[in-house]
Order: structure tokens, then sequence, then C-alpha cells
């Protein structure tokens, strides 16, 4: 049976930073949703609260994943329950817990139960740096996960081809815009404090990403469990969208008037950027090809967004120094 409309789909890390809008964009087009998630939901996923099913369990919990996936009776699952980068990376043991044990009991519930699909989230990561000589990143450049954070999302890729279930892993770029609340979020940083109107001291990295707004990364994982076939296993999600921190700071400049963000006269100290990788660009022919999946926000446009929601939504999010990860 293929996943094409009117499904009921289980999303897993339901309360996170993509998932919200993965639970927007499944019911904006009629489709029955559950939300399973061991937090509460977060402002972009409560704005469509009253048509999601929430189930509040552990994804670490076999015996609460197999009740939740069994009592809903999914066509789908969407997986994204995930301990990200700076937490892995403090933290292994949970980071293989949540990751890959968490992963395990989905697709073990989902073999047992005849899910017919399941799509987890994965990370551009598992690529470390890519080779040296890489003009880009495909799905057959050879990974090398050098994190706690990329090989548990090297595992899990890994460990979806081992079930019967149909599996797909796909691998996003950084991630960008409403709900980003953990992980590598410096550029929350420069936005929520220039939408604020606090002053703020920026440190020049010179490190590029490559940039992926939420709701295209929402709109990825919905053609993957909507589309009637899937051709592979893994599908990189990428935009050709880069930047530096410095140049997020002079979109965002341009963006909010009269901003006091300032970028450091010397380059800081980096070590607070932790895992990051500075990856070569990514080629997503294979999701574009596949699924018929194209970015659509410019970096410009994600700033602009990302801003305006910011501004039209002031009681649901807060400025605070412990989104500031140099200081």
């Amino acid at each position: 049976m293929s996943c094409i409309r009117d499904m009921r789909v289980v999303v897993t890390g339901a309360s996170g930073f993509i998932g919200g809008h993965v639970l927007r964009l499944l019911t904006s087009s009629g489709h029955d949703v559950v939300a399973f998630d061991i937090a509460a939901l977060g402002p972009v996923a409560l704005s469509v609260k009253d048509r999601v099913r929430i189930i509040r369990g552990d994804v670490t919990d076999p015996v609460a994943v197999y009740n939740a996936i069994g009592s809903t009776n999914p066509d789908c699952i969407i997986h994204l329950a995930s301990l990200l980068v700076p937490d892995s990376r403090s933290n292994p043991r949970k980071a293989f817990d949540v990751n890959v044990g968490g992963t395990i009991n989905v697709l073990e519930a989902a073999q047992s139960l005849d899910v017919d699909r399941v799509v987890a989230g994965s990370s551009v990561n598992v690529y470390g740096n890519g080779p040296p000589d890489a003009e880009r990143i495909t799905e057959t450049t050879v990974r090398r996960p050098n994190s706690t954070y990329a090989m548990t999302k090297y595992a899990i890729e890994w460990l979806g081809t081992t079930f019967d279930t149909e599996f797909a892993a796909l691998e996003s770029v950084h991630g960008f815009g409403p709900d980003r609340l953990r992980g590598n979020s410096y550029d929350v940083a420069v936005v929520k404090a220039a939408v604020s109107g606090i002053a703020l001291e920026v440190p020049q990295t010179g490190i590029r990403d490559e940039f992926l707004y939420a709701e295209d990364s929402a709109r990825a994982f919905v053609s993957a469990v909507t589309n009637d076939d899937l051709s592979y296993d893994r599908y990189l999600i990428g935009t050709d969208q880069h930047a530096t921190l410095e140049e997020i700071v002079d979109l965002v400049s341009k963006t909010v008037p009269d901003t006091d963000i300032q970028l450091q006269e010397k380059s800081a100290d980096t070590t607070w950027a932790g895992d990051r990788n500075s990856h070569p660009p990514t080629d997503s022919t294979r999701i574009r090809t596949d699924l018929g999946w194209e970015p659509r926000y410019s970096l410009q446009e994600m700033v602009e967004s990302y801003v305006e929601w910011l501004t039209n939504n002031p009681n649901e999010w807060a400025f605070s120094e412990e989104d500031i990860p140099w200081k």
C-alpha cells in the first residue's frame, strides 16, 4: 500500500524544530496526524494542536513507542526525535540511546505493525567535511562521520536498510527559521537580538554553512511520505544557499531597521562552534528528480520570513543570553 493522500502519519519529535513545521504542512494537506514526543509542542506546532492527536512519550521506551504506533495504526512515520549536536557532544551515551535506540524502537514497531514507510531525519554531517578535493557532496560520496551526532545519524541510515519496512533517511543541511531552539543555533541569536532591539557583538568566524529554511525542510519530509514510490533510501536536502555568520549579520541588518548587531574587529575563538563541519556544497539532484522537491526560499527570503514570524509572534519567543553560543 502506497502513502499518497488522506494518510495517517505519526510524527516523532513533533515538538522539535522541524517537527512543528511538518505538523502544519501535513494538517493543511488534510492528513490525519499524530504527534509523539516527550516534550510539549512548540509555538509552530501549537498553531495546529486542535487538528493533531498528541501522545506524550519517550522514544527510548520501546513499549511507549509500540503502543503509540499500535493504537493509531499509521500508514507512515516521520521520525524526527533526536538529540542534536551540542547535547550529543556533551552526553554521547544519551545520544546513542535517543538517536540510535529510539530509531530501533520505531523501526521494530513499524515492522511488527505493518507500517508502510518510515522517513527519518538524518544530516549532511554524516559526510564530515567531505573529501578535500570534492566540488560537491552527493549520496555516493563516502560517509565520514566525525562527531558523536554524525555517527548516530550514520548508524540510523544503516539500520533503516535492515528492516522490512520501506525506509528513507533525509540528510539535511543547516536548518534555519522559527522554533529553532537547540542545536547549532548561532544564527538564531543574531536574528532574535535584532528583532528584540538588543545590541550584540558577533564573532567573525569565516565558517560557511549551507542554509535550509524550516518550511522547505518540512516539505521534503512530507514529499518523502506522500510520494507513491521511493527509489532510494537516502536523500540529500540542499539549497546552494551559503553564508558565513558575518554574512547573516549583514542580511539581518538590512532586514531589521536600526539593528545594533556589530562584528568583532578580530576573529574570535571558534571552540564554541563545536562539531560543525565546513563541507562542500551539496548536490540535491536525487530528491529533486525522484520526489519533485525544490527549495523555495532564497537566503534573503529565509531571513525576511524568520524576522516576519518573530515580529508577528512576540509572545511565542524571547531572547536570552543563553541563546548566544559564543558567550
